[in-house]
């Protein structure tokens, strides 16, 4: 476990897909630290309803688990009222298609959602502020060029799974 989380009870905490993926199922090591440190940390994981779309649905065992326990909830992601929102969306999904070759309608739309979310978290909800969890390396990029772009560098963050529960090589599958 990472003793230095970012993590702080006072913080939203944004979540996308494969974050979940990546942790696994609840017997999974991955899992149990993961879940281990954000409650230690006491914050509660955001899922928007694309990010439960795409992980199969909130029955499954990976999500009903954090549900059920406490440190998840699903949200209704709002419609960006927010022109900074709209901006950020816009910005992160030029940034994902210009660093994954693909035209801009063709970028994954949760990706660029989740830069507007957060600055939309951030204005609207006077949270102390907003950590957004991906491991999607363009997405990653693109999240923290809206953030730049809008000025919220000191209220939201972007952090992968490696950042929050650390690297154990013996979770990894190894190729010889």
């Amino acid at each position: 476990m990472n003793a230095d989380t970012p993590f702080s009870a006072n913080q939203d905490v944004l979540v996308d897909a494969n974050i979940f993926y990546a942790i696994g199922d609840p017997s999974n090591s991955q899992y149990r630290r993961f879940r281990s440190v954000v409650q230690s940390a006491g914050v509660v994981c955001k899922l928007p309803q694309r990010v439960i779309g795409e992980l199969g649905g909130p029955e499954t065992d990976r999500v009903r688990t954090a549900l059920d326990e406490g440190w998840a909830t699903i949200i209704d992601v709002p419609s960006p009222t927010d022109g900074d929102a709209v901006a950020a969306s816009d910005i992160a999904k030029r940034t994902i298609a210009n660093e994954t070759d693909q035209p801009e309608h063709e970028v994954e739309k949760t990706d660029a959602i989740l830069a507007g979310l957060a600055i939309q978290y951030v204005r609207d909800r006077s949270t102390a502020g907003v950590i957004v969890l991906t491991d999607d390396k363009p997405a990653k990029k693109g999240i923290e060029n809206a953030v730049r772009a809008q000025g919220y560098t000191d209220t939201i963050a972007v952090h992968g799974l490696e950042d929050i529960i650390g690297d154990d090589s013996g979770d990894s599958m190894r190729l010889i």
